[in-house]
């Protein structure tokens, strides 16, 4: 009986491993990073890596504005304040691993949600997170910080006339061509319908929509420079932000079915 049971209790762990092996990344670049607040969630159980290697920084501190949620570990050691690289003990840290622990009674302001601020000091330049706790099954148990040389190149579409004929009177010798240019082409990434990344699908989204903008506006069913242009675009940038669809629509207040309409369209 006692060796059935450890069958069953390795069995478990064994698929649990699995499970955890197969929670995506969610990538972000160095400028992304800099430039605008993005949320991170902790799930319960599963916590939160972030990591700097492909970057090839040196993560010098850390603060946690409020510590009563959560907890870190690095791995290397991290720097006294006003110490040198020689003075970090353990090697240098290129990971933090965050993770949620039972709420502990400080005397500081905490927000209603439990969310709160992270702040990693690196060899190079400071980043910010705010960090969110979240229960249940997690969409990503890592955030990767890449350089932004790794960053795809957009794919651009060309800029070409497009000829309307007009005829003039009879009394007209012959018929005026007017050529109007097309809007300003939008640069974005094709998506990849096979990808299943969370932050991936939200990046992706983000460029399914931008293709989708810049194929209705080359047909003419949305007008550049026009309410729901201005809105797509707020929508855009909200995915890439972190956003889900849902945020982006409600932040942006584009219209729900012109919202996937356009999705749909920049995914074929």
């Amino acid at each position: 009986m006692l060796k059935k049971t450890t069958i069953i209790a390795a069995f478990l762990i064994l698929t649990s491993a699995a499970k955890a092996m197969a929670i995506p990344a969610r990538t972000v670049y160095e400028n992304d990073a800099n430039s605008s607040a993005i949320e991170l969630k902790v799930w319960k159980g599963y916590g939160l890596t972030i990591n700097l290697m492909s970057t090839g920084e040196t993560i010098k501190q850390v603060w946690i504005g409020d510590p009563s949620r959560f907890a870190f570990t690095s791995n290397g050691g991290l720097c006294p304040s006003s110490g040198g690289d020689s003075e970090c003990a353990g090697g240098k840290a290129t990971v933090i691993f965050l993770r949620q622990i039972d709420p502990i009674d400080f005397p500081v302001s905490t927000s209603g949600d439990g969310s709160t601020q992270i702040t990693l000091l690196t060899s190079q330049k400071q980043y910010q997170f705010k960090i969110v706790p979240a229960t249940g099954n997690p969409a990503y148990t890592s955030l990767v910080i890449k350089s932004d040389s790794d960053r795809p190149l957009p794919i651009t579409r060309p800029r070409t006339p497009l000829p309307l004929t007009v005829q003039k009177p009879q009394s007209a010798p012959s018929p005026q061509t007017i050529k109007v240019p097309l809007p300003q082409p939008v640069a974005v990434l094709r998506p990849n319908p096979g990808t299943t990344l969370n932050g991936a699908i939200q990046r992706n989204d983000a460029n399914a929509l931008a293709f989708g903008l810049a194929e209705a506006g080359r047909k003419g069913q949305v007008k550049p420079g026009s309410t729901t242009w201005n809105k797509v675009q707020d929508a855009i940038k909200l995915l890439r932000r972190g956003k889900t669809r849902d945020e982006a629509i409600s932040l942006s207040q584009v219209d729900k079915t012109t919202f996937h309409q356009l999705l749909e369209l920049g995914r074929l």
